[in-house]
């Protein structure tokens, strides 16, 4: 009992940081969301009025099925690439000490900045996207941002520009950490550095690989820096994510309370998300 008081009490800061900057404001965000309230004055009870108008409501549903489309194209996008980049720089890739400076560079770049940057280089005619695929015949009038088909798929390439390195990073080092002993003997027994990728590489990065995969999906979902930046959720609403639509909720409507059911329904979402990847990446573990 003893011992069980002192790790409370030595618990009891970090508990109370999370009660006072996490706890306090989630409940106070779900009492928002059972009520009508414009900002300003006092809230009015409803219940789950603003739950059931979601329901109904086809511009959540597709934000939701936009934001759905961002987390998962990002983060397999960034698994992939992230992937290929580490594996060349731990097979000892001519200049890799400087690819692991430069291909982390734009995750360390502001979203902001690298939704300016990414939107003048895409401008019809003027962009520098448009200006090279022009040089190679390929046209240099596409207004890649201005097109609904293309423009979620724009910001999906630029959200992989810059969250593969980070990824690259932590990849690397869990492929670092692979004995040299094990690629060695699979050399001796004839494997090539194609088949020590996906039969050595590949099963003991797994569950790194499983982690990057969750954790990208999860910011990628809720990546409204980047989006808002590069289209404010345009043309129309072919990019706005559910981010986008609580900001529009909030502070161009003026509906504070949708945009809180919004927020708890987008977060509820995450939450089942991570306890199922959480609970396959265990199931597998105890499997190996």
């Amino acid at each position: 009992m003893r011992d069980s008081r002192l790790v409370l009490l030595m618990l009891s800061p970090g508990l109370v940081l999370i009660l006072l900057f996490f706890g306090f404001p989630l409940v106070d965000l779900v009492r928002a969301s059972l009520s009508n309230w414009s900002g300003v004055g006092d809230r009015v009870f409803i219940g789950s009025d603003n739950y059931v108008a979601l329901l109904s409501d086809g511009a959540v549903q597709a934000a939701l099925g936009r934001s759905v489309l961002l987390g998962l194209g990002t983060a397999i996008g960034i698994s992939i690439i992230a992937t290929l980049l580490a594996a060349l720089v731990s097979g000892g890739i001519a200049g890799s000490n400087v690819y692991r400076i430069v291909w982390f560079l734009p995750a360390i770049a502001p979203p902001s900045a690298v939704a300016v940057f990414w939107s003048l280089a895409v401008q019809p005619t003027s962009g520098a996207v448009n200006a090279a695929l022009g040089a190679v015949g390929l046209g240099d009038d596409h207004a890649w941002l201005a097109n609904p088909d293309t423009a979620l798929w724009v910001v999906i390439a630029v959200a992989i520009w810059q969250g593969a390195g980070f990824a690259f990073l932590v990849i690397l080092g869990a492929m670092e950490e692979i004995p040299v002993s094990i690629h060695e003997a699979a050399a001796l027994d004839g494997t090539g550095p194609v088949g020590r990728f996906f039969r050595i590489t590949l099963p003991l990065t797994r569950p790194v690989l499983s982690m990057i995969l969750l954790l990208e999906a999860i910011w990628a979902f809720n990546g409204f820096t980047l989006v808002w930046g590069m289209t404010q959720g345009g043309p129309g609403d072919a990019t706005a994510i559910l981010p986008v639509q609580v900001y529009k909720e909030a502070f161009q409507f003026g509906n504070f309370g949708a945009a809180a059911a919004i927020s708890v329904v987008g977060g509820v979402v995450l939450l089942v998300v991570g306890f199922v990847g959480n609970w396959l990446g265990s199931r597998r573990a105890v499997d190996e």
